[in-house]
């Protein structure tokens, strides 16, 4: 496999991670899912901008 589709992959795999946390979420103190779901979100957003510039990367080689 390659970089772009291991990252893609990761991607996939937190975006679903994030969508059960969300939905796990009820009235209860939810401080720890919170904190939980920050660090995936921002974990996804380092993994999209990645992936972003590997395709520039490839697209100015």
């Amino acid at each position: 496999m390659t970089d772009e589709e291991l990252l893609r992959e990761e991607i996939a795999e937190l975006e679903a991670q994030i969508e059960r946390l969300k939905g796990s979420m009820g009235k209860s103190d939810n401080g720890v899912k919170l904190k939980r779901l920050a660090i995936v979100t921002r974990l996804c957003n380092r993994c999209k901008r990645a992936l972003v510039n590997l395709s520039q990367r490839g697209e100015a080689a």
